[in-house]
């Protein structure tokens, strides 16, 4: 099941910031995502004369520099137009099938290609009929016609990057590998989603496409384009799941054609929300939209979406520890593989299928003027229902054009016994440099811009190291992805364990709300008002990311203005380099290191408050940890971005209140009261404007150009107190005790129905509320969290039970630190010892089991000396 936590943030919509429940259906996930941006996607007006691209497309596509010919220069051979329309037969009739000819007709406006206009059969966009279509010279028309429509444009769009490359040889140059438009997906699921979506178009340099391995997707829709309350479920959802699979992305791109597919807007999704390019007709404009397919298809990754300052392993090598599960950075030494683990590999490159074809000449022009539709054979069969309606959008330009119609738009594929995947070439200045600072043995290793999800986030085939970032000058070594959050809007934070040197730190990728520095480097003069406390993590280095031409990455650069409502949306790209090392609370080893590092948090916690006079207010858990010392294992408390000065009245912006499966009641009333003052705002707005427009006569408001007619949330305060925090502690450890089965982060597989944490996660505020207030006021609920407890953690009921009469009136009267520490250490004292020593013993063998293999390979490994005849003489003199 998919799902994950947001904090809430200031400025954004609040019903947008719920945490969302376990989702496996594509109804429930078009509506999260929509929700998710709705007032947050811009929508660009007709474009200056000085960019003809626009904004968006203008800035994004800054490090593309290859000048392009015109598209009457674009020359193809006769045979390779797969889909001929009727103007290429009459035209070019009794040509030789090797003839070249246009791609682009200058006197029609039209492209050479027999492009739908029409409706697919059945009058539905989802429809895999498609009308009928003519066979060139060299198809069958029974197998053209079978072509759909998702098919044609993907070979279209196929030959036309062929002839772009044909035609400027640069562009080769530029692109690092082969990419291919498919719509082999179109009507068959993506694999590695329990989410079964199916967009119409991909482009990946892999066989088979996933969502961690997809560049850039395209919707079509013979449906008018229309900037409604929604971007559109399928992009939102599409978008989501990209990020998701690839949580290291800046942005992601969506083409998406409408009004008879002959306009195209680029939909750009990041952490802020979205953004909309202004539209281009492929038709009457085919320079620009050329333009944009040679960006897309050959240009630096930069400019869709890639972080130029990061790179992965291409390929999955045998790792040298078998689970992140085993990890124990109290060494940082990681376990050795057995002989019987098995190599995998994730995806075979097109290069090394394709190998070094020369495009321009004729007869290597047809593998990039496939119909991308795949085979069978190379694309996993998913059995996938995806009956999912989506709302289509309409621009008013495209109004009278046509009526809006409602189009319908895992399992992970096993690693194949593939040979490595040579590396590929690397074009950005940035991944160069990393590129050349790579240890020898990491040479093969490192190619790509973007992992496969095989090593996302903790596969057993990881390989280590399997990466490389950079913070200001420094490269370090990516080991381990530790942790990533999910979702489109929010900090999509990620935690990397990473090595430069002998030693090893936490490096916090994020992006933080705010352009200003006071507001951006928040949690970095936190964490120095908290050096030297115990539990806390140092702070090595800090960097505002940069792209490859220097300028640090700001959402706010996508977008040519702000929107009302996108008014303090702003993220700033910033990396944290930190250390020790720790694990997370849920990969303790024995319940008496569980219950003990929630003790040392509530001390962090007491010496932040009474000692500091700081405040920590985001305790979730992502953010509570195991530290492994030599002694004893201990308590961490990271992530301090949110965290505050103390003020005499307690109130602080509403930004950064708690994560919401794990926050205090009363913070949940609170801020379920603004939520619905927001919401019941923009209802009386709504119903004004509605009288205002029937009073004058006039027509109807036109569609605000952002995605919804709610307005943004304005600056709110909350009263908040150490003991919400300590509230907090108590719903990550029911948390645990309910999610997990086990140590070393042993999941729960069998799902708990109705459960109390489905309830503490509502995707209604005020309800969420209302249920946390109710568990601790009737006892039956109390019960039935007991219940619910996972057996392994039964042995922790009586704490359970001490903990939740300890918060019964935190509402009314705040509970104390002693309290909670009193609780936690009577309960600490009586749970035993035998199993934390039996876990001791256990690793100790375990050890010292892979240190004799280790001897064992290199005694077999190192040939015995000959001995020399005379030392044989010498010994048979001396007997």
């Amino acid at each position: 099941m998919a799902s994950f936590f947001r904090t809430v943030d200031n400025g954004i919509k609040l019903s947008s910031l719920l945490s969302i429940p376990d989702v496996s259906d594509v109804h429930t996930m078009n509506k999260i995502t929509s929700d998710e941006l709705n007032r947050l996607v811009t929508h660009e007006d007709a474009p200056e004369a000085s960019q003809p691209l626009g904004h968006l497309l203008s800035h994004i596509f800054k490090p593309f520099k290859v000048p392009l010919p015109h598209v009457s220069e674009l020359q193809i051979p006769l045979k390779k137009i797969i889909h001929p329309n009727e103007h290429v037969r009459s035209q070019y009739h009794g040509l030789s099938p090797d003839s070249l000819v246009p791609l682009y007709d200058i006197e029609t406006s039209t492209w050479n290609w027999d492009l739908p206009v029409t409706p697919p059969g059945g009058g539905s966009d989802s429809d895999t009929s498609g009308s009928s279509h003519g066979a060139p010279a060299s198809q069958d028309p029974e197998d053209a016609e079978s072509a759909t429509y998702e098919e044609i444009f993907a070979s279209f769009m196929n030959a036309l990057a062929g002839c772009l490359s044909a035609s400027q040889p640069l562009l080769e140059s530029e692109c690092y590998a082969t990419r291919t438009w498919s719509a082999a997906n179109a009507h068959k699921a993506l694999p590695s989603s329990e989410i079964k979506r199916k967009p119409d178009l991909v482009l990946s340099d892999d066989v088979t496409a996933k969502w961690g391995n997809i560049r850039v997707s395209g919707e079509l829709t013979h449906s008018p384009y229309k900037p409604a309350m929604r971007l559109g479920k399928a992009a939102d959802t599409h978008a989501y799941l990209m990020m998701s699979e690839q949580p290291w992305r800046r942005f992601t791109l969506i083409l998406s054609f409408t009004n008879a597919y002959h306009h195209l807007r680029v939909l750009l999704y990041d952490h802020s929300g979205g953004a909309v390019s202004t539209r281009f007709d492929i038709y009457q404009q085919p320079d620009l939209f050329s333009h944009i397919i040679a960006v897309i298809n050959f240009g630096n990754l930069e400019c869709v979406g890639y972080d130029s300052t990061i790179s992965f392993t291409k390929h999955v090598s045998p790792p040298l520890s078998k689970n992140i599960r085993e990890y124990r950075p109290i060494k940082n030494i990681p376990r050795r593989s057995s002989s019987a683990d098995p190599a995998a590999s994730t995806s075979e490159s097109l290069d090394e299928m394709l190998g070094s074809q020369d495009l321009s000449s004729d007869d290597n022009l047809e593998s990039a003027v496939s119909d991308g539709s795949g085979s069978d054979d190379d694309l996993e069969s998913v059995v996938s229902d995806d009956s999912g309606s989506e709302e289509r959008l309409t621009d008013p330009e495209d109004a009278h054009e046509g009526n809006s119609n409602e189009s319908t738009t895992q399992m992970e594929e096993s690693p194949s016994s593939l040979p490595p995947v040579q590396p590929t070439m690397v074009s950005s200045a940035p991944l160069l440099s990393l590129a050349s600072q790579i240890p020898q043995d990491l040479t093969e290793n490192i190619s790509s811009v973007t992992p496969h999800p095989s090593q996302f986030p903790y596969s057993v085939h990881s390989p280590e190291p399997c990466g490389k970032i950079r913070v200001g000058d420094a490269v370090y070594i990516i080991k381990r992805i530790l942790s990533a959050s999910r979702g489109l809007v929010g900090r999509g934070s990620i935690c990397y364990l990473a090595s430069l040197g002998d030693e090893d730190f936490i490096i916090k990728d994020h992006w933080v709300l705010g352009k200003r520095d006071d507001v951006i480097l928040n949690e970095i003069e936190m964490m120095r008002l908290m050096q030297g406390v115990p539990g806390v993590p140092e702070l090595v280095d800090y960097w505002l990311v940069t792209t490859s031409d220097g300028e640090v990455d700001i959402t706010r650069n996508y977008r040519k203005k702000e929107r009302r409502s996108t008014k303090g949306t702003s993220r700033t790209h910033v990396r944290l380099v930190l250390k020790p090392c720790a694990r997370p609370l849920h990969m303790f080893r024995t319940l008496k290191e569980f219950v003990r590092a929630i003790r040392d948090i509530v001390n962090i916690q007491r010496a932040a408050v009474e000692d500091r006079k700081i405040l920590h207010r985001d305790c979730s858990l992502n953010n509570a940890m195991i530290l492994d010392d030599l002694d004893l294992s201990k308590g961490f408390l990271i992530d301090w971005e949110f965290a505050v000065r103390i003020t005499a009245d307690n109130r602080y912006p509403i930004g950064g209140t708690g994560t919401v499966p794990f926050m205090s009641r009363m913070l949940l009333s609170q801020v379920s009261l603004l939520q619905q003052q927001v919401i019941a705002e923009a209802e009386q707005k709504k119903l004004m404007s509605a009288q205002k427009s029937k009073s004058k006569k006039a027509p109807a408001l036109k569609t605000p150009k952002t995605s919804s007619d709610s307005i943004a949330l304005p600056v709110s305060h909350v009263v908040q107190t150490f003991s919400d925090d300590l509230e907090s502690l108590f719903f990550i450890f029911a948390w645990v005790c309910i999610k997990f089965c086990g140590p070393n982060g042993a999941v729960r597989q069998e799902r708990v129905p109705n459960s109390l944490l489905d309830r503490w996660t509502s995707l209604d505020l005020a309800s969420c509320a209302a249920f946390k207030i109710t568990f601790f006021a009737n006892p039956l609920d109390e019960q039935r969290l007991l219940n619910e407890f996972h057996p392994y953690f039964k042995p922790l009921i009586p704490l359970a039970k001490d903990w939740c009469a300890a918060l019964k009136d935190n509402m009314v009267h705040p509970v104390t630190f002693d309290a909670i520490l009193d609780v936690l250490n009577s309960h600490l004292d009586e749970l035993c010892d035998d199993e934390e020593l039996q876990t001791t013993v256990t690793m100790l063998k375990e050890s010292a089991a892979a240190l004799n293999s280790l001897k064992r390979v290199a005694s077999l490994s190192l040939p015995m000396p000959k001995r020399r005849k005379s030392e044989d003489s010498e010994a048979e003199t001396s007997e």
